[in-house]
């Protein structure tokens, strides 16, 4: 995960609309939760509850998934589409690492191999629960050992995008962020 890649673009495309098209308010904790919803929503079931699962990438890494959250959000009120659409940018960019029979599953076939849980849901013999559990957590606070420049590159970008959108905003007036941390909204 490319956590200020993820946040950073996000952020930075849902100001460019909220400045030129969108004309409601928008609550940027909501957008950055949204911007890594499906590594949230991911990450726990890989380490803690599918004992099969060989990625943090599973269910919330499909489009249907993030199709299925877009029309909940839309049904529950119109205006959360703009957040509905947060997850498929994130999507957009995890695109390199995912198969397209991940990415459409279960269109392309419903096997939980398509998903990286090649044994299903049932208990692997092998690791204890503590071992298996610290083992992907290291695996998880290691992202950064072994990744290309050009995923070095895309975080750097997201990282000056949040930077961009601090100054921008004049986030560094305590009065600025303060409203950003209560009520999610950056004045313009």
């Amino acid at each position: 995960m490319l956590l200020l890649a993820h946040l950073g673009y996000t952020a930075g495309a849902v100001r460019v609309g909220q400045r030129f098209a969108l004309r409601q308010s928008i609550d940027y904790r909501l957008v950055s939760l949204m911007a890594v919803l499906p590594d949230v929503i991911d990450r726990p079931l890989h380490v803690f509850v599918i004992p099969g699962a060989q990625s943090g990438r599973l269910f919330a890494h499909t489009l249907v998934f993030n199709l299925v959250l877009l029309a909940v959000l839309v049904a529950i009120r119109r205006g959360l589409w703009i957040y509905g659409i947060l997850p498929l940018l994130h999507l957009a960019m995890d695109l390199q690492g995912l198969s397209a029979h991940q990415f459409f599953w279960p269109f392309l076939g419903p096997d939980l191999g398509n998903v990286h849980i090649p044994g299903g849901l049932a208990e692997t013999a092998g690791q204890s629960y503590g071992d298996r559990i610290a083992d992907r957590i290291h695996g998880i606070l290691d992202t950064y050992r072994g990744v290309g420049v050009q995923s070095l590159l895309t975080d750097a970008g997201g990282l000056a995008a949040l930077v961009i959108l601090a100054l921008k905003s004049r986030l560094y007036d305590r009065r600025r962020l303060a409203r950003l941390v209560v009520s999610g909204e950056v004045e313009t």
